[in-house]
């Protein structure tokens, strides 16, 4: 898991990985704002934020995101239609 990120609550890890996957619109200095009012610091905030394109582009299995096992991710892969590491 990624050590910046590790001491979250589930709910909140939920919640970052939510918004890192679903939201295409808010900018990244609004989306760092959400976080710090969700209670990340702000070195939590700016380490979840790099993880945005990956989120954005992909679909993972639960608990198999690059914020908890890092390069070990499963994706789907809409080219093969199967699940396949990122």
């Amino acid at each position: 898991m990624d050590p910046i990120l590790a001491t979250l609550p589930a709910e909140l890890l939920q919640l970052v990985e939510g918004s890192l996957s679903n939201d295409e619109a808010s900018s990244d200095e609004e989306m760092l704002k959400h976080f710090i009012s969700n209670g990340l610091t702000l070195p939590q905030a700016e380490q979840a934020l790099t993880y945005r394109n990956l989120y954005l582009n992909n679909i993972y299995l639960d608990d198999q995101t690059p914020i908890r096992v890092g390069n070990q991710a499963l994706r789907f892969s809409p080219y093969s239609r199967w699940i396949e590491p990122i």
